[in-house]
């Protein structure tokens, strides 16, 4: 177990890649807090892992500060200084010059300022501990443009610049700083995202798989993956950088 005596925290962690990540934190040895504002699959998936003794959940939202620094707190109190981060609560609103300074503000408070008070105390946790790693979820959504969804594709923009920034400013500390850059995975959220659209979901898995190199789409085990790596010793001289995880699609 590569991550045996380590503290994780993943934000978002009720359903989708969260859940996936949490699943294989607590598979991979860590005790792992993970936060969302669904409580009721949070309990759930708290509880399908409760034999572990290594998971918990708390129900909140990380627009709000005090939720932020209590997760830490909670974190530490129940197993110890954090080592792991995974910033992966995100809000999917797809607008795109018509966003009103209302939705432009509710996606920047869950996508930006969330991950990054998240980090702020994370990294005090981190500090003490001698080390640490930091995982935003990000997309490929911020490497490209995409129609129609312009506040969506900023904030996962911004989300690499934070990163970079995170490397650079706790590189000292021993914290690395990196970004997971997902493609299309099969999480609630894509399923939402394609019924808005008014296609079947075969129709639109077909052409959307037809646009990888591995011609699939993406599972959330697939991201989850990848999120260990980058927490892992493997990745000790990784940092201020992304991967990208979309079977190819923007290589072609």
């Amino acid at each position: 177990m590569r991550f045996e005596g380590k503290t994780a925290i993943v934000t978002g962690g009720a359903a989708g890649i969260g859940e996936a990540i949490v699943r294989a934190l607590v598979r991979e040895g860590a005790s792992t807090v993970f936060l969302d504002i669904n409580e009721q699959l949070g309990h759930k998936v708290a509880e399908e892992l409760s034999g572990t003794g290594r998971c918990l959940f708390l129900p909140g939202d990380v627009r709000e500060e005090a939720v932020c620094a209590r997760t830490v707190k909670a974190a530490e109190e129940r197993f110890g200084l954090v080592s792991i981060l995974v910033n992966n609560a995100a809000r999917l609103l797809f607008r795109s010059i018509e966003a009103t300074p209302a939705e432009w503000q509710d996606i920047l408070e869950v996508n930006i300022t969330g991950a990054s008070l998240m980090a702020r105390y994370a990294v005090e946790s981190m500090k003490k501990a001698g080390g640490g790693a930091i995982v935003n979820l990000s997309s490929i959504s911020g490497l490209i443009a995409q129609a129609g969804t312009m506040t969506y594709n900023t904030t996962k923009a911004a989300l690499l610049g934070m990163t970079r920034c995170l490397a650079l400013d706790l590189g000292k500390y021993n914290i690395r700083a990196n970004c997971i850059c997902p493609g299309y995975v099969k999480t609630p959220g894509y399923y939402i995202y394609v019924d808005q659209s008014g296609r079947s979901r075969e129709e639109v898995e077909r052409e959307l798989s037809a646009q990888t190199i591995l011609g699939r789409l993406a599972t959330p085990e697939d991201v989850a993956g990848c999120v260990l790596f980058l927490c892992s010793p493997e990745a000790a001289y990784v940092t201020g950088t992304y991967l990208v995880v979309d079977g190819g699609s923007i290589a072609v």
